[in-house]
Formats: structure tokens, C-alpha cells, sequence
């Protein structure tokens, strides 16, 4: 069966926020999802929604590039963050993996199935916790995953604007001479690129990317091969 990835968050510090600015906030974290079709382009990012203001959840379709999905999220939340409220914007994110029953439609702002429980529960489990990222549902590998994700979380807490922009250009999969040519606003150095990526610990944190998604598509693989022998044992 297809296994999906949700991921489920809320922004940290958000409760003060008064009407006009959590209306803000729904479009900047709209406009973070949008950066997932320009920055992970084979995570196949769908059906976004946004509830109470300061949470949201969406759909990774192709599984292993869930975790390269909430790192690039949160990269963007910290940039357009500091471009629309002028602050650190930081999010937990629960990660769950498993099949899905439906996807959210006009008549249900949220979908359903294993992959949408995993991930609801454990962000209320974990709530204002740091580290502020996990996952579930891919069995004995979920407290390795979770603690590699725990790492990655505190890098990204120290992130500068600057650094998160660098590493979305580097999950993208471009050279440091590509990045600093699109570089927003404003083109800048190949060498203040690297700086930037050495600063925010990317080459640390790329290849725990890589680790992460051929340990998440061998998981699948198990899971999927186990559900196959389960279905063919007599009751």
C-alpha cells in the first residue's frame, strides 16, 4: 500500500498575536508550503491546511523526503518570518508515516488514516517541547529517526535568516555559484554562500538528510513487505 508522510506543526510563540496579525501569519505559512514546490520538488508536497490560526499540516506523497520537507519549512518560516514580522519564527513538527483513508476536500479541513493520526498525536504529545521535531510509524527506527530529527532541530534553532536561505538552495540541490546567482534580493559571493552553509552546519545536516531518506524508503519497503505477509496469513 502507499505510504504517505503528514506532517502537523505549530509556530512557537505565536499566542500573542492579535487578529490582523494571525491572518498574517495563515498567509506567510501558506507561502512556506508554496516553497516547497520550488525547493523539494520530488517530495510532492499536497493538500495544505491551516487551523487555530498557528497550525498547519500537509501531505508529503513521496515519503522519503518528508524530513527534507520540514527542514525546508522551517528554513522558510525563519526567513519569511524575519521579512513579515521582523522576529525568529520557529515551529514543532510531528512527522507521521503510514497510509491515508482521504485526503482534506471543501466539506473536511482535515483528512484521515494512519499517516494523519500518527502525526496529529504526537504533535500533542510533544507540544512546546524542544527538540521540536519527531516522527512515528515506521516501527523500531522511530526513536533513531526522532533523535537524529532532535539534532537537526537544535541547528535549525540557530539558523540565521541568511543561513536558512543558504540551505534551501543546497536541499534544492544547487552549487554554491547557482545559489549566490539567485540569491534573493539580491545576487551576493559564491563565498559568502559557503559561509553561510558552514555557519548553519550544512555539511552536517545534508548528509543527515541523505541518511534519513534511504532510512525512511527501507522502512517503507519492510513495512509495506510485512503488510504483504500479514495479508496472506489465515485467521
Amino acid at each position: 500500500m502507499k505510504q504517505y508522510a503528514v506532517l502537523t506543526g505549530d509556530v512557537n510563540a505565536s499566542s500573542r498575536m492579535g487578529k490582523l496579525e494571525m491572518r498574517r501569519l495563515e498567509a506567510l505559512l501558506r507561502a512556506c508550503f508554496d516553497d516547497l514546490g520550488e525547493y523539494v520538488t520530488d517530495a510532492g508536497a499536497e493538500h495544505f491546511t491551516c487551523f487555530r490560526g498557528d497550525s498547519w499540516q500537509f501531505v508529503v506523497c513521496e515519503a522519503p523526503y518528508a524530513v527534507d520537507a520540514a527542514v525546508c519549512f522551517r528554513a522558510s518560516l525563519l526567513v519569511r518570518g524575519h521579512d513579515e514580522f521582523g522576529k525568529r519564527m520557529n515551529s514543532a513538527i510531528a512527522i507521521g508515516f503510514g497510509t491515508v483513508d482521504f485526503f482534506p476536500d471543501d466539506e473536511s479541513s482535515a483528512g484521515g488514516g494512519q499517516a494523519y493520526e500518527l502525526s496529529g498525536k504526537r504533535l500533542d504529545r510533544m507540544r512546546r517541547r524542544v527538540p521540536g521535531m519527531i516522527a512515528s510509524g515506521l516501527g523500531p527506527m522511530d526513536p533513531c529517526i526522532s533523535a537524529i530529527l532532535g539534532l537537526v532541530d537544535t541547528m535549525i534553532r540557530r539558523w540565521t535568516p541568511s543561513q536558512a536561505s543558504a540551505v534551501r538552495y543546497a536541499i534544492h540541490g544547487l552549487t554554491q555559484v547557482e545559489a549566490a546567482a539567485l540569491w534573493k534580493p539580491g545576487a551576493i559571493s559564491q563565498q559568502a554562500v559557503h559561509k553561510h552553509l558552514q555557519s548553519a552546519g550544512w555539511p552536517s545536516v545534508g548528509p543527515a538528510l541523505e541518511h534519513l531518506r534511504t532510512t525512511i524508503r527501507a522502512c517503507i519497503v519492510g513495512n509495506n513487505h510485512v503488510g504483504r505477509a500479514d495479508s496472506g496469513r489465515l485467521s
